[in-house]
């Protein structure tokens, strides 16, 4: 008897298993589902209930139930946690390049249809960052690094997404120019989507391209940095904040369209071309009250060196 009952135990987790393959095939054809298997290894606890309950002295009816409600439960609650919060670290893959100790971390993510608004934010510690030309992707990056580690996040609400990468480690030090160097973060976008940016950087050299992106804000906090950033004029309105150390910074806006700069900078060096003062910080275009486009900058700094050209 004992024997026959343990073959029907078997026979039971052996049946649940494939039921269990079989509601996920359902849930990747029929309902777009995607398979993060970092987030389905999370659920191993599952399969100790399973095998808790075939153990119980409980008729097979019974067991049967409760295991199919298990099973639901579970794929609810993955469900959720890949729609409510869409964790794409899994999705970055790591491989050591030909350089000793030089890390390379590739993230990417592919577009949504209905995305329309995105926020960016990019926490890094000194090193060289660049935002390129716009991908078919929503987001491409490559993190470049054997001190900086990168973790990528992705959520989605509606018609927005956020798109954060962080930092894994900031306990690290950077004691010259070459360590700088040695880091290197990349991104691209998609062309579609309206973005908000907060870059939070320590010592770095960024290079930001935003002339083929449509950007609503821009806020930049760093430390003693140097900022190369190219405004467009694919949106109507645009706010640029930033805030520095001593550092030095061009940012490069269209001739066609309006900007209104203000500037609250002790012991600073200014160049900006084509505008004229309004008041002791305040400087504007001539066309800032007539251009389709504009575009608001706000600095905040000191011993900083100020650059501001038409393109």
């Amino acid at each position: 008897m004992d024997n026959n009952k343990n073959k029907k135990d078997d026979g039971l987790i052996g049946g649940i298993i494939l039921i269990a393959i079989g509601i996920i095939a359902l849930m990747v054809t029929f309902f777009d589902v995607d398979i993060v298997w970092s987030e389905l290894a999370k659920f191993w606890p599952v399969f100790i209930i399973i095998f808790g309950l075939s153990l119980l002295p409980l008729n097979k009816l019974l067991k049967s139930v409760c295991v199919v409600v298990v099973i639901i439960i579970s794929c609810l609650i993955y469900c959720n946690e890949i729609n409510g919060n869409e964790n794409l670290s899994d999705e970055m893959t790591s491989e050591i390049l030909m350089e000793e100790d030089v890390e390379t971390q590739e993230f990417s993510s592919p577009f949504k249809d209905n995305i329309t608004e995105a926020s960016v934010e990019i926490n890094y510690g000194a090193g060289m960052l660049y935002l390129n030309s716009p991908v078919e992707e929503l987001v491409k990056a490559r993190n470049i690094s054997d001190q900086i580690v990168q973790k990528f996040y992705l959520e989605y609400e509606g018609s927005h997404a956020d798109i954060v990468f962080d930092v894994e480690d900031d306990n690290y030090q950077v004691n010259n120019v070459e360590e700088v160097k040695s880091n290197r973060f990349d991104i691209s976008l998609n062309q579609t989507p309206i973005y908000d940016f907060e870059l939070n950087l320590g010592a770095s050299e960024l290079n930001f391209d935003f002339s083929e992106y449509k950007v609503s804000d821009i806020e930049i906090n760093s430390g003693a940095s140097n900022i190369d950033i190219k405004l467009g004029e694919y949106y109507n309105s645009t706010k640029v904040v930033i805030n520095t150390g001593v550092s030095k910074i061009r940012i490069g806006i269209p001739n066609n369209s309006g900007c209104r700069l203000e500037c609250e900078s002790v012991l600073s060096l200014k160049d900006f071309d084509g505008f004229v003062k309004k008041s002791s910080n305040v400087y504007e275009t001539s066309n800032y009250s007539s251009a389709e486009n504009n575009i608001e900058i706000e600095f905040e700094g000191a011993m900083s060196e100020f650059e501001v050209y038409r393109y």
